[in-house]
C-alpha cells in the first residue's frame, strides 16, 4: 500500500515592513482621528524615517499627525506648542524633499492652521497648490473646506464628502459646525457617522454628548460621556463635559 505524503502549505510571506508599507499603516492610523491613532502614526513614521530619512511623504504624514494631535491637546486645555512646532518643522522638511507632492503642501497648510505660526494666507496658498497637484484627494478637500470657513453649504464640503464619506475627522468637524448653528438633528447624524468610522473616538463622543445636551437630552448625554470615559479615563475633555453637565 502506498504511503501518503502530506503536502504542507508554504508559510505566508512576511508582512511588508519597508517605508511604503509603514506609511500606509500610518495613514490608516491617522484616519482614526484620535489620540491613539496619532500616537501609533508617529511611532510608525519614526520607524519609516529611520529606514528612509529623506522620504517626503513620511515627513508630510508626520507633520499632519503632530498638527492634529496639537489641536486635540489645545481643545483639551493642554500645552500644544511643541506639537505645532514639530508639525511645522516636519512640513518644512517635507516640502524641501518633495515639493511636487500634494500631501507635502497639504501638510504645510495644516501646520499653519493653529498656534503662533498660524498664517491664513500661506495656508490657503498651500492647500490650493495641493489641489492643483491632486484634485481627487478627500483630505485636501477637507482642509480646503476648513480654509474657506467651515460653511456647511460650501460646495467644497460636498466634494470632500463625495470623495471620503467615511472620513471621521470631516464628520466630526461638520457635526460641530451644525451644532453651532442649532441644527442639532443633522449634527447628531454626522457625529454618529463619525463613531461608526471609529467607535472609540473620544472627541466624537464628547461632541455628540454636547449635541444631546443642547437638545435637552441630558441623561443620554451623560450616559454617552460616562461610557467614553471608561474607554479614556484620563481624557480631560471628557471630564470637563461631565463637570459641565453634572453641575460640578
Amino acid at each position: 500500500m502506498a504511503t501518503r505524503t502530506l503536502v504542507q502549505a508554504p508559510p505566508p510571506p512576511p508582512a511588508p515592513s519597508g517605508p511604503p508599507a509603514l506609511l500606509a499603516a500610518a495613514r490608516r492610523a491617522l484616519a482614526l482621528y484620535d489620540v491613539e491613532g496619532w500616537q501609533e502614526a508617529v511611532a510608525v513614521l519614526r520607524e519609516a524615517l529611520e529606514l528612509a530619512p529623506h522620504d517626503g511623504a513620511c515627513r508630510a504624514a508626520l507633520a499632519e499627525a503632530y498638527a492634529y494631535w496639537g489641536f486635540r491637546r489645545e481643545v483639551s486645555g493642554l500645552d500644544c506648542v511643541d506639537d505645532y512646532a514639530m508639525s511645522l518643522a516636519e512640513a518644512t522638511e517635507a516640502l524641501k524633499l518633495a515639493p511636487e507632492r500634494a500631501d507635502c503642501h497639504r501638510a504645510m497648510a495644516l501646520a499653519l492652521r493653529r498656534g503662533e505660526w498660524a498664517n491664513p494666507e500661506r495656508r490657503r496658498e498651500e492647500v490650493l497648490a495641493a489641489l492643483d497637484l491632486d484634485s481627487g484627494d478627500p483630505e485636501t478637500w477637507h482642509e480646503y473646506w476648513r480654509v474657506r470657513g467651515y460653511d456647511p453649504e460650501d460646495p467644497t464640503l460636498k466634494r470632500a464628502l463625495q470623495l471620503g464619506s467615511g472620513n471621521c475627522g470631516l464628520r466630526i468637524d461638520l457635526g460641530v459646525v451644525l451644532c453651532e448653528r442649532g441644527r442639532l438633528r443633522e449634527a447628531e447624524v454626522q457625529l454618529r457617522a463619525a463613531l461608526e468610522s471609529n467607535p472609540r473616538n473620544a472627541l466624537a463622543h464628547y461632541d455628540l454628548a454636547m449635541v444631546l445636551w443642547r437638545g435637552e437630552r441630558t441623561p443620554e448625554a451623560l450616559a454617552l460621556l460616562r461610557r467614553a470615559r471608561e474607554l479614556h479615563p484620563e481624557d480631560p475633555l471628557l471630564e470637563d463635559g461631565l463637570e459641565l453637565m453634572e453641575g460640578r
